[in-house]
């Protein structure tokens, strides 16, 4: 597993993503930090557990409906009355959220004013950080909210390749 160093390293370098919703087709509604800074399987824990729609995107939410009684809100039973209170909750975090037809959701590195990833300041911030002292299991690497070249500029750095490339065409 992770020792503490690494954690930090990966803590700083999550931290710094943050995902921008479009359509909301490629958002998971519980899973993925879309609002309110916090998965709403986090927050709304109870609420996850009793859900039908786990898996499902924010746009499959909002296409079934996610007002008063809208077609999202299928549990696994009956509701007690604290749990309808926390429907209510998270009914008036989701009031104002409107889906961007034409943009797709995408991940902003807020490390860099474009919004976009670059090996620099990801390379800055973990030159910054304690130093490595183990090696990370490669299983732990693979995530499917990370994208690829993040992946595999981690991978690389723990493995003590910080070169990004042996190509012809990239400067050593």
């Amino acid at each position: 597993m992770f020792d503490q160093n690494n954690d930090v390293i990966v803590d700083e370098l999550t931290d710094n993503v943050c995902r921008s919703l479009g359509n909301g087709k490629h958002t998971f509604f519980w899973l993925d930090v879309w609002i309110g800074g916090v998965s709403l399987r986090a927050r709304f824990s109870r609420l996850y557990d009793l859900s039908l729609f786990k898996e499902s995107s924010v746009f499959h939410m909002s296409h079934l409906g996610w007002g008063v009684d809208g077609g999202a809100w299928r549990w696994r039973w009956r509701l007690f009355v604290w749990e309808e209170q926390m429907v209510g909750e998270m009914l008036l975090l989701l009031h104002n959220v409107i889906l961007q037809v034409d943009k797709a959701d995408s991940w902003l590195w807020t490390l860099e004013t474009s919004r976009t990833y670059s090996v620099r300041s990801a390379y800055r911030i973990i030159t910054f950080s304690p130093p490595l002292v183990n090696l990370v299991p490669v299983v732990d690497l693979w995530h499917k909210d990370v994208p690829l070249k993040v992946v595999l500029f981690v991978w690389r750095l723990f493995r003590g390749n910080k070169r990004k490339s042996a190509s012809p065409r990239c400067p050593r």
